[in-house]
């Protein structure tokens, strides 16, 4: 058994050789019937980003490696063929990853926890595997965590890097990934419970401690209409993009801050459509699906651009976007602990989510003057008002970052701002909570 960087993995086979996946311009790929979607989040390279490893080592990106679009001689893939719950431990994942070889060279194949550009020592690296190797099985994988897989090609004078594919692991056992919440935590629910309630409005909320990762929620697993708070993972995709090169600041960091800053359906589309999709619309819709499967966020549903219900991906303007608050905080804590992006691109986007304007900080904003509070609202009108916020709020004290995720929903309300007061409740609520349990910034 091998242990690295919050990842446990225990060999189960050696690769396999023989089957070829047979690559479209879609990027998604066929072996026997099986569909395999390859996430476009990294691109492979065409250049030497990688000095040649000693005996036993694994690759090294250059830090200002530049990106390219899939090209021979890196391999095509991996997709993930099966994933599935051989226990109930938190570690109980078998997995059978395929990928269509290039043939170039020996083979590795990469697996991590931390969507960091495969930095040293925060990844495993199996292998070598002989240029036709297609395929490897692995138990003992986390559940209900994000992943990065890749395939490196080491041709003998450079490595080739595949696209990374990013998935989530199935859960096998509810309460090996989440801890029972502690008692005060469970007080934060019966208090905000009690508001809710009596207040009588149509509102569901979620709280996860991520220091911890205990969770506690109100109406949290009932589907809510997410409007805009649904393009923070537009956001979180594009951030993917300015990690690995693809996409310049440049070019994208003002999109995004005015994007948050007045919660921009027109600039999140112009993102959605240009750098997730290619220049496709669908095409990035299809995709931010897969990303919020790989975010766990399972009861999340993405049919158009918020805002834009008559570009539906089901050719109906009537099916809406559908969130729920515990998947929201599960996509939150996710950012938080790196499975999206470095700490670096996670603490550029945390500090673009507290570009707010001052009209849109009643909510998430209202609470917690003290820390920081980073977030994305989300209001629109469907069979009444909804008016939602989602984020983080935190704070470094002695060295030490300390923060919770909350995301509030509110729908089918009479008035425009109805859900403000009982918002502004549940925030404050909230924070004092946090400060009881880990003190004031």
């Amino acid at each position: 058994m091998k242990f690295l960087a919050g990842l446990v993995v225990v060999i189960a086979a050696v690769a396999f050789g023989g089957a070829a996946i047979y690559l479209y311009s879609d990027h998604e790929a066929d072996a026997g019937g099986l569909d395999i979607r390859l996430t476009p989040t990294v691109r492979a390279t065409k250049t030497p980003l990688f000095r040649t490893p000693g005996a036993g080592a694994t690759a090294t990106p250059a830090s200002s490696a530049k990106f390219v679009p899939w090209s021979y001689p890196a391999a095509a893939g991996p997709g993930v063929m099966s994933a599935e719950c051989s226990g109930r431990g938190q570690n109980s994942v078998k997995m059978f990853l395929l990928w269509n070889a290039s043939g170039a060279g020996i083979q590795y194949l990469d697996f991590s926890v931390q969507n960091n550009g495969f930095a040293p020592g925060t990844f495993l690296s199996f292998g070598p595997f002989d240029r036709e190797g297609w395929g490897y099985a692995i138990e003992g994988v986390r559940q209900d965590t994000t992943h990065i897989a890749r395939v490196n090609t080491w041709t003998g004078t450079k490595w080739a890097p595949s696209y990374p594919l990013q998935f989530r692991t199935p859960i096998c056992d509810a309460a090996a990934v989440e801890p029972s919440p502690r008692a005060d935590m469970l007080a934060l629910r019966d208090r905000l419970g009690g508001t809710i309630f009596s207040s009588g409005i149509n509102a569901a909320v979620a709280i996860t401690d991520l220091q911890t990762g205990e969770t506690i929620d109100v109406n949290g697993t009932d589907p809510r209409l997410p409007g805009c708070t649904l393009n923070l993972f537009v956001i979180m995709s594009v951030v993917q993009e300015l990690q690995v090169g693809t996409v310049t600041e440049g070019d994208a960091g003002d999109i995004i801050a005015q994007t948050i800053n007045r919660s921009d359906p027109i600039l999140a589309r112009r993102m959605l459509r240009d750098w997730v999709g290619d220049n496709n619309l669908y095409r990035g819709l299809d995709r931010m699906n897969v990303y919020l499967q790989a975010l766990g966020m399972t009861a999340t549903i993405m049919d158009h651009p918020p805002a834009y219900p008559e570009e539906s991906l089901h050719n109906d303007a009537s099916f809406n976007n559908s969130t729920t608050a515990r998947d929201a905080n599960k996509a939150l804590r996710t950012l938080w602990d790196g499975g999206v992006v470095s700490p670096q691109w996670r603490d550029y986007l945390l500090q673009k989510m507290t570009l707010v304007k001052p009209g849109l900080q009643y909510i998430i904003g209202s609470a917690g003057y003290g820390a920081t509070r980073s977030h994305k609202n989300g209001f629109l009108y469907e069979q009444g008002w909804a008016d939602n916020d989602i984020g983080i709020v935190w704070f470094e004290r002695g060295g030490k970052r300390y923060g919770y995720a909350i995301s509030f929903y509110s729908q089918y309300l009479r008035g425009k701002y109805d859900a403000i007061p009982l918002a502004q409740d549940v925030a404050a609520i909230a924070y004092d909570w946090f400060a009881a349990r880990y003190g004031a910034p």
